[in-house]
């Protein structure tokens, strides 16, 4: 049946559609199934909103919570068949669980079956979710232009013909106006917490979006939704596009949404978490990139996180899960919505997309019945810890210690406007490593990402490890706040244009370092920084090959005293594993390495200090499986490089692997603590912060923390956290 395809003039005013003179109004979705705002009952959801990092509603912020529904019976296809009793037992069963918002995909194709023609029963059902969200008081976080969603399945439209949702100028306008007319429908509808523009794009393995592409589609879309909703903010759920370089990563959409969101799904990308899922490195994925995306200045939500049952024990993902949450809180992550509710039903087996998708059938927090699982108790425990906390007016720690982003990572490609040029071009500037520049010259692919993430994720394990509070701000932000500069190979390197730093950058840095900054950098063969000597007190040589090192400390510096010794295996062959012979100018030789060459090289300038590393160990560690487990010794190297450049951290603990950080606010705050080990932990939290108390949060009620002569006493079990609440003198 054709159906309505004009907006008429009652539910215009009713809802704020009405178009301004001049402007061609869009179709609007059918005028029969207006939104029940109106008629929500007292009880029902007030309107959040977005208030500093964190959401708010009647006035207090509080912490997103919840998973992706999917039913277990209908699966993706639930809107067409639409059973209102068992969605309203999965809304009953998603309360009792402690849900207080749920993330939920609206299928393009069921709500525009025909470009510009939208369906009736489609809004409707929305309509009733709507409902079933005031009566049992849980947010929807829509999910529009649901393309890639479980497994192998691609939901398309099926009169999209081959057209590049991303590009194609009428695929454009039919998504800028299908946003726009569910942005007019739910403008001031409470029970959305917020629009996620899409789930996972590029959306239908677009192999050709361009950041330019993710800009355009972004802005565009978003702007349909805003013409009429101002209420509800917007992100783009996007899964490893930070850590992967896609070209939705968060430099590229920060200024269209009003947060990001991360899909930590470490178990599928290896070649940065070379380790089981429960381990070090692993559990610190969702707190790496919550981190990254929060150095492009937004607020950010993990959205996805989880594994399935049919590959790993339960306990496991608990542990998994529960690590995580804790580590990412730490990291200020806003809320989580774990992937997902519930697993599916065993007719879905022999159905796609679970028929050749075997491990998404068991990804749940309850199993197919509704019963919570192992990894569902322990999420509901989390839970409730959380809502104990009070948010309003705090903010996560400052941080640190840098690890900077370099800008040719994060910028838009093709933007020329900070590459020093000025004036017409009498002479032309055409750069081999931007493509497309020369008509019919493909765009260049982006080289280099994995060396230089595996490396910044090592060095932001090390810091962790060694009691600092690292941050990713970006090349060309305000890192010179911070007291320490980590800089790991490739960050130093020349040959691979996007995983370096600026030329000008060092002329910045050794600025800093005069002003009492203090600046650690590891080098590789590919090394070049402009007068090294000058900064650093040392100078290349030429390049060392090597297959092991074995570090030997020959001089005090920090808590590393002469003698000490650290070893480590080299991955891999070439350039960016090899190290660099140093020619001292300057400089105090701190280590050398089994040939008696200096390895580490300390030099003071000004009020601040340097220190070289003639081998990349950070490249080294993130590109050997299971190098971050406990006793790795390269933290130590870190922890000395902390206490030489006097930098106090806010909070830390006496375990290495007992993560700890803050969320502060004028005289009170929380310290939260992830026991990132196979160990119970008996650990001290040591604060560099005067705190009248610290009290505990459970599930039930809080508890104070003993203290004795060396810290606050704290006990862990494995793969856990805690929650610490303290307030000023």
């Amino acid at each position: 049946m054709r159906l309505a395809r004009v907006c008429v003039a009652g539910w215009l005013l009713a809802t704020g559609c009405l178009a301004a003179e001049g402007d061609v109004a869009p179709q609007a979705p059918p005028a029969a199934h207006s939104s029940p705002a109106a008629a929500a009952a007292p009880a029902g959801l007030v309107p959040a909103a977005l208030d500093g990092d964190y959401f708010a509603r009647d006035g207090h912020r509080f912490l997103v919570t919840g998973a992706h529904w999917v039913p277990a019976r209908e699966a993706m296809l639930w809107p067409l068949h639409f059973d209102a009793a068992s969605i309203e037992r999965d809304f009953q069963r998603m309360a009792a669980l402690g849900f207080n918002t749920v993330r939920l995909d609206l299928m393009w194709a069921w709500f525009e079956p025909r470009p510009g023609d939208y369906n009736a029963e489609a809004f409707a059902q929305l309509d009733t979710l709507v409902s079933l969200a005031h009566k049992y008081r849980i947010y929807l976080h829509p999910t529009l232009f649901v393309g890639g969603e479980v497994g192998e399945a691609w939901w398309d439209v099926p009169w999209r013909h081959g057209r590049d949702p991303q590009s194609d100028p009428d695929m454009l306008r039919l998504q800028t106006e299908h946003a726009q007319a569910l942005g007019a429908r739910y403008a001031n509808e409470a029970a959305i917490l917020a629009w996620d523009l899409t789930d996972e794009p590029p959306f239908w393995i677009s192999a050709n979006t361009s950041d330019s592409m993710a800009v355009n589609w972004t802005r565009l879309v978003a702007g349909g939704l805003r013409r009429h909703d101002h209420l509800h903010p917007i992100v783009a759920g996007v899964s490893t596009q930070d850590i992967t370089h896609g070209p939705f990563r968060p430099d590229v959409i920060a200024a269209d949404v009003n947060f990001l969101s991360v899909h930590p799904y470490t178990i599928y990308t290896p070649e940065l978490f070379p380790d089981p899922m429960v381990s070090e490195r692993g559990t610190y994925g969702a707190a790496f990139e919550t981190a990254l995306s929060r150095g492009a200045g937004r607020p950010v939500m993990v959205q996805e996180m989880g594994a399935s049952a049919a590959q790993y024990a339960p306990a496991k993902i608990a542990d998994f899960d529960r690590t995580s949450l804790y580590s990412s809180l730490a990291a200020g992550a806003n809320g989580f919505l774990l992937w997902c509710y519930t697993d599916a039903a065993p007719e879905q087996y022999a159905r796609v997309p679970y028929l050749r998708s075997p491990h998404e059938t068991q990804f749940g927090l309850t199993d197919w019945q509704g019963t919570p699982n192992v990894q569902g108790l322990s999420f509901q425990r989390f839970e409730q810890v959380a809502a104990r906390m009070d948010l309003d007016g705090l903010a996560p720690a400052a941080g640190d210690a840098g690890i900077l982003v370099p800008e040719e990572w994060s910028h838009v490609r093709g933007d020329e406007s900070k590459f020093g040029l000025s004036g017409p071009e009498v002479l032309p500037y055409v750069s081999v490593t931007e493509g497309g520049a020369v008509n019919g010259q493909p765009a260049n692919a982006y080289e280099g990402n994995q060396w230089l993430m595996s490396a910044t994720l090592s060095a932001f394990v090390l810091a962790h490890r060694a009691g600092l509070q690292p941050v990713l701000p970006r090349e060309r932000g305000n890192w010179e706040r911070l007291p320490l500069l980590l800089l790991p190979s490739p960050l130093t390197g020349t040959g691979t244009v996007g995983v370096h730093l600026h030329t000008d950058f060092w002329q910045r840095a050794r600025a800093w370092v005069e002003r009492g900054g203090t600046l650690y950098a590891s080098l590789a063969a590919d090394a070049a920084i402009p007068d090294m000597a000058g900064l650093f007190g040392a100078r290349m040589v030429d390049s060392v090959p090597v297959t092991e090192l074995t570090l030997r400390v020959v001089a005090p510096f920090g808590g590393l005293r002469p003698g000490d010794t650290f070893k480590f295996t080299v991955p891999g062959t070439g350039a960016r594993y090899w190290g660099t012979g140093l020619e001292v100018a300057g400089g105090q030789v701190i280590a050398v390495d089994q040939l008696q060459r200096p390895a580490l090289v300390a030099r003071s300038l000004g009020r601040g200090h340097t220190l070289l590393s003639a081998y990349p160990i950070e490249n080294w560690l993130g590109n050997s499986a299971m190098a971050l487990e406990n006793d790795e010794p390269a933290h130590r190297l870190y922890r000395a490089l902390r206490d030489w450049a006097g930098v106090q951290p806010l909070v830390r603990t006496d375990r290495a692997s007992v993560e700890a950080g803050a969320l502060v606010g004028k005289s009170r705050g929380y310290f939260v603590l992830a026991n990132h080990s196979g160990d119970t932990q008996r650990t001290h939290v040591l604060t560099a912060r005067p705190v009248r108390g610290l009290q505990r949060l459970g599930a039930e009620g809080s508890e104070p923390v003993t203290r004795d002569a060396t810290g606050w006493l704290v006990d862990l079990e494995p793969w856990s956290g805690a929650i610490l609440e303290w307030s000023a003198p």
